[in-house]
């Protein structure tokens, strides 16, 4: 199962393709098991005709040019065309499930695509990167063909051609492939995969509470009237039913791509049901009483990032009372809601920071300082070690030069994921933050309304 995108370039083919040849996303991990025929220049593309052998240093591939120099071999071809300007190039991916390929399987279902769309007039490179939990692949495509010099232009017809050879290939792997239940109704992948897991999506959230508020509703006003208490927002005299979830800044036409939850579809499923779920408020908080030992006074608390983390997955339930007990998710705020479905990713991250404890961004900053430098400390023993290879004759030499340089890309790999880890967290810190606020808030706003209309019908 493979989504695939496309979109022109504009600015400067430079700086996509650095992106697209990045080393720490594009490493060959097994490489080390066949150096010799690696390092070469002709073993770094010799992928493009045989591409059951996999023996690059990275997961890279040049159709009709060589990755080093891609951007002047693109250049020089608009420059004989005399075609300089407008759109430079394309950009495009391919993105598989988590745990569906291998990255060498993911890296020839892109050439075999490449090969396939473009190979015969433009210069294309593929590149599959593997910082994510899902495989992808990125292609940059000269927009000025080699051949004849025409430019390529994307339309409702490549893009088309595109899914249906990236279909096709998954069909040849042994892949699975998303089936639209309608034309034109296309669900994002994100979605699609979120559905297929049991997983919830900010869109899913919406749909399960408008499906919750129709079963307790007796009329249209009473359904409006019912979103409204769980913090939707609804637009005065508009033309199409959009509404605002609480903790989103802008308005959404839910019946764009969901036509059955259409403003009219609704009032006819609340009119048509013949039993009326009584209305159920969210449980009350009850206290219970613990024997501590020690003083609050005398206990250290845990604050900055640390509390910040701890305190959002307290808050997603991820402290539970019992054993295998059930996360009751329907009765959270939806700003908690949404992250649900990241609920893995932010207790890694909360792991991290408990393991490490590191409690502000300047410890978060110097630990990926750290890392980054043993990263380049062991980045460059690995390429001493390669380059040892070359001269080396003597097998059980070999093999152990070889072991070393498997055992420091094993370091480097962990090494490389406490940094994106860093990342995330200085990124996810801030909406954590903003969350809670926006979650606060809103409480803090249904309580002043609940005092001024005490009675409400």
């Amino acid at each position: 199962m493979a989504t695939t995108k496309i979109w022109p370039v504009r600015s400067r083919i430079d700086h996509v393709i650095n992106y697209v040849l990045n080393h720490d996303k594009t490493e060959n991990g097994s490489f080390a098991k066949t150096p010799a025929e690696g390092e070469t220049l002709e073993g770094l593309t010799a992928y493009v005709t045989q591409v059951d052998k996999i023996k690059q240093p990275f997961f890279v591939t040049g159709l009709n040019c060589l990755p080093e120099t891609a951007v002047q071999e693109m250049k020089l071809t608009k420059k004989q065309y005399h075609k300089e300007g407008g759109i430079l190039a394309f950009h495009g991916y391919q993105s598989f499930a988590p745990g569906e390929v291998t990255p060498e399987q993911a890296h020839e279902i892109g050439v075999k695509l490449a090969k396939e769309l473009w190979g015969d007039r433009f210069e294309v490179i593929i590149a599959t990167h593997q910082d994510r939990q899902h495989l992808h692949n990125h292609f940059v495509l000269n927009s000025v063909s080699f051949k004849d010099g025409k430019k390529f232009y994307a339309s409702k017809a490549t893009y088309q051609e595109m899914r249906d050879v990236s279909d096709q290939l998954c069909r040849d792997y042994k892949l699975r492939v998303i089936e639209q239940p309608k034309p034109g109704k296309a669900m994002h992948y994100r979605e699609w995969q979120a559905r297929q897991e049991g997983e919830d999506t900010w869109r899913g959230l919406i749909l399960q509470d408008i499906d919750d508020v129709v079963k307790e509703s007796v009329t249209l006003r009473q359904f409006f009237f019912r979103m409204r208490q769980k913090g939707y927002a609804f637009k005065p005299n508009a033309k199409y039913f959009t509404l605002k979830p609480p903790g989103k800044e802008r308005f959404v036409r839910i019946d764009r791509k969901y036509p059955e939850y259409s403003l009219d579809k609704i009032e006819a499923r609340i009119y048509a049901q013949e039993k009326i779920k009584r209305h159920q408020p969210g449980p009350g908080i009850t206290h219970q009483k613990m024997k501590l030992q020690g003083s609050f006074q005398k206990s250290k608390k845990i604050s900055g990032l640390r509390g910040l983390y701890l305190y959002y997955c307290y808050r997603l339930g991820v402290f539970e009372k019992k054993k295998n007990q059930k996360r009751d998710t329907a009765h959270l705020n939806f700003v908690y809601r949404e992250d649900i479905r990241k609920l893995e990713q932010i207790t890694e991250e909360t792991s991290f920071l408990c393991h490490h404890k590191m409690d502000s961004l300047e410890d978060l900053q110097a630990f990926k300082a750290s890392t980054q430098e043993k990263i380049k400390a062991q980045c460059i023993a690995r390429k001493q070690l390669r380059n040892q290879l070359r001269t080396v004759k003597d097998e059980p030499q070999r093999s152990e030069l070889l072991n070393q340089a498997a055992e420091l890309s094993v370091q480097i790999k962990k090494l490389r994921k406490e940094v994106r880890l860093c990342e995330s967290i200085e990124e996810r810190a801030v909406s954590l933050r903003e969350k809670m606020n926006a979650a606060k808030a809103e409480a803090e706003k249904s309580k002043n309304e609940k005092e001024v209309k005490p009675i409400e019908h």
